[in-house]
């Protein structure tokens, strides 16, 4: 796997300070951009627009599901929030590597929420609005798209199957989604779904329990607080909101730009 070290020495390893955490970021930076299949992949998004994020989530996302596929025999994944796909098809290919199974889960509504347009009521809106201005601020706007046929698409490009993956179409907070979902168990979830704070506690809060002993948590968007000078931070809101994993047992073991990583203890 195309990890820079083991997932293991970088915990080990890992200090919070801007020295390391520009040091880690340009590792894995790095490590992205030498492996033909990460960087393939990471290409692919760049050139047609499918995410966000950076490269070096990519490498990020080799070395802890390498490291889940050695402690368990079958690793359940869960993305809450999808976008374009460029996670979950990363997952899949990821997959063909790997000694344990991986069953990946995608929790997303798959439409937009677009933004009004530009004018009096909208600089009106923002400036009385103080939900409507969260949304803008937390990058919460999205354009109205077919999201399914281009989740597929990029699916097709990378011969993929997308119609393997556990789809869960909706929002994190739905009653029905959350009752099916009641008692499921991931090894593994990336939280990257609502970014205002209340939509994130929500996430962090009834997903995170639902990850076993020694499995982990990532949250995208969420270094807000972290020292470093050569990536960026994510939002205050999502950082806030990580509040609630402590109660859980989560501990913060990794943080690579604002993608951070999190273990549950296990008992």
């Amino acid at each position: 796997m195309p990890c820079p070290l083991s997932y293991d020495s970088w915990v080990r390893s890992y200090r919070n300070t801007a020295e390391g955490n520009d040091e880690i970021f340009a590792a894995f930076t790095a490590a992205t951009a030498s492996d033909p299949l990460l960087a393939a992949h990471r290409a692919h998004v760049e050139a047609h627009q499918l995410g966000f994020g950076e490269a070096a989530f990519h490498s990020l996302w080799a070395c802890l599901l390498a490291a889940a596929a050695n402690r368990f025999d079958t690793v359940r994944a869960l993305e809450i929030g999808v976008f374009k796909g460029q996670i979950i098809s990363l997952w899949a290919l990821l997959a063909k590597t790997l000694p344990a199974k991986l069953e990946i889960h995608a929790l997303t509504p798959l439409v937009g929420n677009p933004a009004p347009g530009p004018g009096l009521w909208q600089r009106l809106r923002y400036r009385l609005d103080r939900a409507y201005r969260e949304q803008v601020k937390s990058g919460n706007f999205y354009p109205d798209e077919d999201y399914e046929a281009i989740v597929r698409r990029h699916f097709a490009h990378h011969a993929l199957d997308f119609d393997v993956i556990h789809l869960h179409r909706g929002y994190s907070t739905d009653p029905v989604i959350l009752g099916k979902l009641a008692d499921a168990r991931f090894e593994l979830i990336y939280v990257d779904g609502d970014h205002r704070e209340a939509g994130a506690r929500h996430d962090f809060a009834n997903f995170g329990a639902k990850v076993v002993p020694g499995g982990w948590l990532v949250a995208d968007d969420a270094g807000h607080d972290l020292p470093g000078n050569t990536f960026w931070k994510g939002y205050p809101g999502v950082t806030a909101a990580l509040a609630e994993l402590k109660p859980l047992g989560f501990e913060n073991v990794l943080n690579v730009g604002h993608n951070r990583v999190f273990q549950r203890r296990a008992h």
